[in-house]
């Protein structure tokens, strides 16, 4: 038996009981190593311990000397059993090993490609001075000529005469009216863009999406509503086949359909295939993040959860520079999209989390995932001969095959009843709102939709300023960027939650004081201070949704934050409307929305 109970071999957290669904108990602990900053006194969880008993009761009947050969089994190269971060997978797989280094690598770079599809839009409908187009008998004409003497300022509007009857030679146009200026105006059927800046054509001069049929704001809505539904859809997909699967095949989808938008023929096609884009480009999102703080425990979780978003700050980087190279957006959208089809030739390697992996029992593939990793990491003899035994006897009851033995010992077993926390095969809707989870995931809802609209209001907001938009792109950035690594520094000083409270609270004071400040240079510098904040917390509060969540429905709980996310995208439209009411207006909103979303997160548990 001492080969089952060994030190450093399974780890017993004895704070509540088979029935306490609590953070304290041995399944949630199992299930991200998670643990409440002050558990309360509970029944000591005893129901695995006779369970282990009962299955490896052989090792009792073993000789002395095999049993003494057990217990020289050497242990894990670093003993991880009295580490409070710790949990069974990391005992074996460590807190951030040479193995997790290269897969969380790896995994941030599929952050790029999402950020690519819904920052580049910005970039294809760079907008171009336009007008009514000239009839093919006056094409000899003068753009300026044209322009002054035939239609309304705003180029939507052209005098109501029969262009045909016109000659232009020599300079001089023949058969004009000469009481053109008391005729009428009629709606411009196409139009002309200028060609400052090469023949490269925009979304918008493609499909002449200007006057009567500028639609963008819908256009650009396809994707978000195709990404709300993402955000929840993708974690039920997950948690239900496995995040390497759900992964990998939602990145085939945004990558084929990327680079089809291409080839769009009508804004109908266009409008349908952001939607499938969206959807997935969402799904990619959640998945790869969850699967990454699934690899790593301890503190690196926290750490690498939030450089795990810093590639959305560096594509800001990127897409400036890849949209001025590329101003064509069909050719944009082509470079966006098939490159990162060479992702998929990793589909075959790429480790499925270990977490998921014990939480739905298939102890086959996670001995194999973990005997690789330690492989990788070079401690393959420091692994304990019998350590599947300890993984046998961590696997949740709900999920474990029914127990060898006499009846009188089935149904010991059996008067516990099963968590549905720990079950293989839940509704993740139902635990997600359950009564032990209900109120963390209203208040999860709040913060994701108050939080998003500060990020994206400002960052779209401050692009309006004027100025270059390559330029504007970069600098924004470069910025969030630094400010994402200084968060890291900030959580490991005074703690995740304190950090969040601090970065959501002090964005909305800086948009409430814009009404303090007499000048414009004033407003864009506490906007500017506001926006570099916020960015860090958008960066940190994945990671402490995913704390929040054990793992089979850890993926769906980060989704329900994202859900709320593209429901805050849909809505910063109408806050840019609000500045025709008042031109702070939209930043009191934000000031307003990061006060909410402080108190909020002041009421969410703290984690470890």
């Amino acid at each position: 038996m001492s080969g089952v109970l060994r030190r450093g071999s399974l780890n017993f957290d004895c704070v509540g009981g088979p029935r306490d669904k609590g953070r304290g108990s041995l399944e949630a602990n199992l299930y991200g190593g998670y643990r409440e900053t002050r558990p309360g006194p509970k029944t000591p969880e005893i129901s695995v311990i006779a369970l282990d008993f009962r299955r490896y009761s052989e090792d009792l009947k073993k000789p002395k000397a095999e049993q003494g050969s057990a217990d020289r089994d050497p242990p894990p190269s670093r003993d991880l059993s009295q580490d409070a971060d710790s949990d069974v997978i990391s005992t074996f797989l460590g807190h951030y090993t040479r193995w997790s280094f290269l897969w969380t690598l790896l995994l941030c770079l599929f952050q790029l490609p999402t950020t690519f599809h819904l920052f580049m839009f910005v970039f294809q409908i760079a907008p171009k001075e336009f007008w009514c187009a000239r009839p093919d008998n006056l094409l000899q004409m003068s753009v300026s000529e044209w322009r002054n003497m035939s239609q309304s300022s705003n180029g939507c509007l052209l005098l109501d005469m029969d262009y045909s009857q016109v000659i232009y030679e020599n300079n001089q146009l023949i058969n004009w009216p000469a009481n053109a200026t008391e005729l009428g105006y009629r709606q411009c059927r196409h139009f002309e863009f200028s060609d400052e800046e090469g023949t490269a054509k925009t979304l918008v001069q493609e499909f002449e999406l200007v006057c009567g049929r500028d639609i963008l704001s819908l256009v650009e809505t396809c994707f978000l509503v195709g990404a709300a539904a993402g955000a929840v859809l993708s974690g039920w997909i997950s948690d239900r086949f496995g995040r390497r699967h759900t992964l990998m095949a939602f990145v085939t989808i945004q990558s084929v359909f990327g680079g089809i938008l291409a080839f769009s023929t009508s804004v109908a096609m266009f409008m349908s295939l952001r939607v499938i884009i969206g959807f997935a480009s969402m799904t990619v999102t959640v998945v790869s993040f969850v699967l990454v703080v699934e690899l790593v425990s301890g503190k690196w979780r926290t750490v690498i959860g939030i450089l795990n978003i810093l590639p959305v700050a560096i594509s800001y980087v990127l897409s400036a520079g890849l949209a001025y190279l590329i101003r064509d957006w069909r050719h944009l959208q082509l470079a966006i999209s098939w490159p990162w089809l060479i992702m998929l030739s990793i589909w075959y390697w790429l480790p499925e989390s270990p977490r998921w992996l014990l939480a739905q029992g298939r102890l086959d593939e996670l001995c194999e995932l973990i005997e690789r990793a330690a492989q990788m990491n070079g401690t393959s003899g420091s692994l304990p001969r019998n350590y599947r035994k300890t993984l046998e006897a961590a696997v949740p009851r709900a999920v474990e095959s029914p127990p060898e033995g006499t009846g009188d010992e089935v149904k010991a077993v059996e008067a516990d009843p099963p968590d549905p926390d720990s079950s293989g095969h839940v509704n993740p809707l139902l635990v997600v709102f359950s009564a032990k989870y209900w109120r963390t995931t209203c208040l999860t809802l709040i913060i994701w939709l108050t939080l998003i609209i500060i990020y994206f209001g400002l960052t779209l907001h401050l692009s309006n300023l004027g100025g270059n938009i390559y330029i504007n792109s970069a600098v924004a950035g470069a910025v969030e960027a630094v400010s994402i690594c200084i968060s890291i520094l900030v959580v490991l000083k005074v703690g995740i939650r304190r950090s969040l409270i601090g970065y959501m609270l002090l964005p909305g004071l800086c948009c409430l004081a814009t009404n303090l400040v007499p000048n414009q240079t004033g407003v864009i510098a506490l906007a500017t201070i506001a926006k570099c904040l916020i960015g860090a917390n958008n960066a940190i509060i994945p990671t402490y949704t995913a704390m929040q969540y054990p793992t089979i429905v850890r993926n769906f709980g980060v989704g329900m934050g994202n859900l709320a996310s593209g429901i805050a995208l849909i809505l910063v439209p109408f806050l840019w409307q609000l500045e025709h009411i008042d031109p702070l207006l939209p930043l009191n909103v934000m000031g307003v929305c990061g006060l909410i979303g402080a108190i909020a997160i002041s009421l969410m548990k703290d984690v470890q």
